[in-house]
């Protein structure tokens, strides 16, 4: 009931988008959230370097092992305080939009960033200052999407200014389109206060907005000096069971993308997950 995926920097000695695939292959999985800026950063560098030749390249080199792109990422600080900085980095995620569908993707995600130039904790971006203007950001890059039939998937965060269910759906409400989606990641909005809580809001969080949910990240976590802390699925703290169970029942065969779990943690993981 669930496609299960992998990012592809979280496979380690990888060179080349063969041995990418070849080694998703391996672990068991057929689908990758792919950011080409971490995985093949030479490729992307400037967003001149992007277009449908690369696209079609990537794709059919990971077709050959039987991988696809669930999701193409290109994650930027869309508030950067720099408008220049802003603008190159608002127009290279355009750029990937441009192409998404030659390299095969249906979406391409971000998180949101922060109103400080280094991505980083300030409780400036819970102002309604940094929501608006971020909501005006997202407004720009789903308008692109529509443009070119290419879903713009968000991905909320505790430190951004993107933190909260309740901020979610307010962002919902003010960009009323069929191309945004939520990438929802619930370790994200987990605190050291909250964790025993986190099957009710990934439930919450469904019965709110599921019809915009496009993909959901499983990122097993442990609480260590109230912080949490990211290790490889099943080494946790996180009711894996449960919450697939909820992601099932509101979004059949829904992309799940495994965060941070790492290497021979994917192979182990899965095998565990295939049982579900």
């Amino acid at each position: 009931m669930w496609q299960f995926t992998i990012r592809g920097h979280d496979l380690s000695e990888i060179t080349s988008v063969k041995e990418l695939a070849q080694a998703t292959e391996k672990v068991g999985v057929h689908h990758l959230q792919l950011a080409m800026g971490m995985s093949f950063p030479e490729l992307v560098d400037k967003s001149t370097k992007l277009n449908p030749g690369l696209g079609r390249f990537v794709k059919d080199e990971l077709g050959k092992y039987d991988v696809d792109i669930a999701v193409l990422s290109c994650y930027i600080n869309m508030i950067h305080p720099d408008a220049e900085e802003r603008e190159r980095l608002l127009g290279k995620f355009e750029s990937f939009v441009k192409n998404a569908k030659a390299f095969g993707a249906a979406m391409v995600a971000s998180e949101t960033g922060c109103v400080l130039s280094q991505i980083q904790y300030t409780e400036k971006n819970f102002t309604e200052e940094a929501f608006e203007d971020m909501v005006q950001v997202i407004q720009r890059l789903v308008k692109k999407g529509e443009e070119h039939g290419v879903m713009i998937g968000i991905e909320p965060g505790l430190n951004h200014p993107l933190h909260s269910l309740e901020k979610i759906q307010r962002l919902i409400d003010y960009v009323n389109s069929d191309y945004l989606g939520i990438i929802l990641d619930p370790t994200n909005l987990i605190t050291s206060e909250n964790y025993l809580e986190q099957v009710e809001m990934v439930k919450k969080a469904f019965q709110m907005f599921g019809d915009k949910i496009c993909a959901f990240h499983l990122k097993d976590f442990i609480i260590k000096d109230k912080k949490v802390l990211p290790v490889n699925v099943f080494e946790g703290q996180m009711n894996v069971k449960e919450v697939l169970k909820i992601v099932a029942d509101y979004k059949p065969y829904c992309y799940v993308v495994l965060e941070e779990t790492k290497d021979l943690g994917i192979k182990s993981a899965i095998d565990q997950l295939v049982k579900y």
